[in-house]
């Protein structure tokens, strides 16, 4: 009895985690929920007449990560992109994880050298892997230098920039990449991921290519967080807790009376 009220205890405290993690993230850009996962633990058959089989508690398996659609904030900022689909913006962690890795976040910043880059400093990468620069200015077809005046990204990811009033220069066109199973995709943190074995080698291509989504500027992705949702489980999941500490404590008080008697 003892062991299937403790696997009890420990199915809701995961499951009391994993809710407060998807809570603690309902703001983060393109964060994705996780769901934890159990599954019921049997004896054998105990009477072969009647097939029955006896409750032994509960196995925790590792919590599944949701990549269902966040919903998309209007920003008005040219280079905030939100995506709608599959498709995932690549990151050049070579240098800081030895590997590429992958987000939903399209919060894209400019630095100095006009590299595009997130709010840590790492580089996106185009459909070619190559890190995109947005050069401030340019010489239009007299020589003269023109300066950057407006930034335009399209649903295919094409960043078109102008230059001046009419000088109109396409920079790179944003790379996105998809899986075979993104559920399987490893977090790295500041909601990144790094591929694995079981989610398959990245797919790489660009909005508006099939099965890729497309990009739109001007918005980024919120969390698919529901909070109302989130804290209608939390609930549930305290109180399984709260009824598996009580039998235990039952259990434990049982025990003690008859150790004394």
């Amino acid at each position: 009895m003892l062991s299937v009220v403790r696997s009890g205890l420990s199915a809701a405290s995961q499951e009391i985690a994993v809710i407060s993690n998807n809570i603690a993230n309902a703001s983060s850009l393109g964060f994705k929920k996780s769901n934890a996962s159990f599954s019921d633990i049997y004896t054998e058959m105990s009477d072969v007449r009647n097939a029955n089989r006896v409750g032994n508690g509960v196995r925790e398996e590792a919590p599944r990560r949701n990549h269902s659609q966040g919903s998309l904030i209007l920003t008005g900022n040219a280079l905030d992109l939100g995506m709608n689909g599959q498709g995932m913006f690549i990151l050049n962690t070579i240098d800081k994880l030895g590997e590429l890795s992958y987000t939903r976040n399209g919060a894209i910043n400019i630095r100095q050298d006009g590299k595009l880059v997130n709010s840590d400093g790492i580089s996106y990468l185009d459909r070619n892997s190559e890190e995109i620069i947005l050069p401030f200015q340019t010489l239009n077809p007299e020589g003269a230098i023109q300066s950057l005046s407006e930034v335009k990204v399209t649903a295919e990811g094409f960043i078109r920039a102008t230059y001046g009033i009419d000088n109109y220069v396409t920079v790179a066109q944003i790379g996105l990449a998809r899986f075979a199973d993104e559920t399987q995709l490893k977090a790295r943190g500041d909601n990144i991921f790094v591929a694995t074995p079981e989610s398959g080698e990245a797919t790489i291509g660009a909005g508006k290519d099939f099965g890729f989504g497309k990009i739109n500027a001007g918005s980024l992705e919120a969390s698919n967080t529901d909070i109302t949702a989130e804290l209608t489980l939390l609930l549930r999941a305290q109180q399984a807790f709260n009824g598996s500490a009580k039998m235990m404590q039952a259990d434990a008080d049982v025990t003690r009376r008859l150790m004394d008697t």
